[in-house]
């Protein structure tokens, strides 16, 4: 009887998170001791796989099944290891055309690692089936899919119910990324490619997820490319929006997800630092080292750890290194939100941007400084121009929500059960725009509140309409400011766009008022024209 030959690659270069490769590998060649068929199979494992490595191992060993642990890097390829250790990258269409060559007498590829879907639809165009991930996977789901995958497979089971117990073991063990493996047939692919073409028109996927009652549109390419940012040493992620944009949904989901990795998570709100904490550097920095230890339950107060002598920085920094970073094994994802509050406090501001902006680059000089993960989260740019290599806002991943799109809409209104078509969302958009708050609010009252449509919009910018107490606060918080009623004036009077002096422009814009054309600005939408407008005639 033939023998079926598993080979079992791996990659874990030095410069990217651990992975259990050997706890994963273990598992499968258990589940092939303790088979029933095991002479039908063999196992051949390779470990710290280069690129250099490739050809040859698959000339040498031709497998029937190939088997590759380590990390994705979604469409940019595989992550394999370089001759000094570091990582360097296998491209997508390389990997394929390997497998084109070489196609003859393997019938399946797992790629057990984060976003490697892409490289599985790739390489299925030549291998009869091949398994990917369709978005990062933690080290338990991974191993208890390739332990449910092979136990089956080493029993004579087919590919499709190995690849669907793999699954159902994840979720038996009540782990959330059962949906994460994704099986790829050769059939498949093939009539993809060939229908790329006609698929291209209908490139338009909406991904729905409900919280809290709500449905909310993922921003799917967003939300990866966060992810994938996140598996990095050393991460900063800034995410820029107008109030009530999605900031908070996001950075929900990016906090869900890195604790569905085993890193621990602290959101840092800096509105609830009070007057007295933002009176001194080294008070406001005390605060922010007590509160992310007591969010983590770690007993270690500042003020005794704290010499005067090496500064406010230096001291929240080595604070951060000894008890929150070396004390754990687990990379910590900081989230501050509400980042812009800090701009009120220039006193506070520069030094508390410089040293953000040094942790970002400690990584580089000092490995443990890999495990912290920045996201800040802001509405408002800073007024004052920064000193460009003492500002976190210049490095890292930049990432600015917009407005929904017509066709998120339509699908938005669908999940509501308002069986809309394109002309309902056209009407709708063109009074309120593509703003997710106020898109929410209108769909919620007309699906919760008898409301109808053409009511609605015609008592939008008034007090009777479903927007008075956002529309209320708005106004409230321009009186505050004359400078900001006479600048919103200007824009919502005025025929065409016009030219805002930058202070006006940012804190406008921060409260999601404004559009651009070109330098100058606009209402966001007709309801702002028409609501301020009638109120600064």
């Amino acid at each position: 009887m033939d023998c079926n030959k598993v080979l079992l690659l791996s990659a874990n270069p030095a410069n990217t998170d651990r992975l259990r490769v050997e706890a994963e590998f273990r598992e499968i060649e258990e589940c092939w001791q303790k088979s029933s068929q095991r002479d039908r199979y063999a196992i051949v494992t390779k470990g710290a796989v280069r690129i250099d490595d490739l050809q040859p191992i698959l000339l040498q060993e031709v497998p029937r099944v190939v088997h590759f642990s380590g990390h994705g890097a979604a469409a940019n390829g595989l992550v394999l290891e370089h001759d000094d250790g570091t990582w360097q990258l296998a491209p997508t269409e390389a990997l394929a055309d390997l497998f084109r060559i070489l196609q003859n007498g393997i019938d399946c590829v797992v790629l057990n690692a984060c976003f490697s879907s892409l490289q599985a639809e790739a390489i299925a165009r030549y291998v009869p089936y091949v398994l990917g991930m369709n978005q990062a996977i933690g080290d338990v789901a991974a191993i208890e899919f390739a332990k449910g995958f092979y136990g089956a497979l080493f029993e004579g089971r087919s590919v499709k119910d190995a690849f669907e117990l793999g699954k159902n073991l994840i979720a038996l063990k009540n782990i959330p990324e059962a949906q994460t493996p994704v099986l790829i047939t050769r059939t498949a692919a093939r009539n993809a490619v060939s229908n790329a073409a006609n698929n291209a028109a209908n490139n338009n996927d909406v991904n729905l997820v409900q919280m809290d009652g709500r449905w909310y549109v993922v921003q799917t390419q967003i939300e990866n490319r966060c992810r994938e940012e996140l598996l990095k040493p050393g991460a900063l992620i800034r995410i820029k929006s107008p109030s009530k944009m999605g900031k908070g949904m996001l950075k929900a989901r990016l906090l869900e997800f890195a604790q569905s990795q085993g890193y621990r998570t602290v959101t840092v709100d800096l509105r609830e630092a009070n007057q007295e904490t933002f009176g001194h550097i080294n008070q406001f920095l005390q605060w922010l080292c007590a509160y992310v230890a007591d969010s983590l339950e770690i007993e270690a107060n500042p003020e005794e750890n704290w010499k005067k002598i090496l500064g406010a920085s230096t001291n929240c920094t080595k604070y951060m290194e000894k008890f929150l970073l070396d004390a754990d094994e687990s990379p910590l994802v900081l989230a501050i939100t509400n980042f812009d509050y800090v701009f009120n406090y220039p006193h506070v501001e520069n030094d508390f941007l410089g040293l953000l902006r040094g942790w970002f680059e400690k990584v580089n000089v000092k490995k443990v400084w890999g495990k912290l993960r920045q996201i800040i989260v802001f509405s408002e740019e800073a007024l004052v121009t920064h000193d460009i290599n003492q500002s976190p806002f210049n490095v890292g991943l930049s990432i600015e929500l917009d407005e929904l799109t017509p066709e998120q809409v339509l699908v938005l209104a669908n999940a509501y059960a308002l069986q809309w078509s394109m002309s309902e969302v056209e009407r709708l958009v063109s009074m309120i725009g593509g703003h997710p708050f106020l898109v929410h609010g209108a769909l919620e009252h007309l699906r919760y509140h008898n409301h109808d449509l053409p009511t609605l919009l015609e008592t939008a910018a008034s007090d009777e309409g479903i927007y008075k107490s956002y529309l209320h606060e708005l106004w409230r918080q321009l009186e505050a400011d004359p400078e900001l009623v006479a600048a919103m004036r200007k824009v919502a009077i005025a025929d065409g766009a016009v030219r805002l002096e930058r202070r006006e422009l940012v804190k406008l814009d921060s409260m999601g008022l404004l559009k651009y054309k070109g330098a100058d600005s606009l209402p966001r939408c007709e309801l702002y024209k028409i609501y301020f407008g009638d109120r600064l005639q």
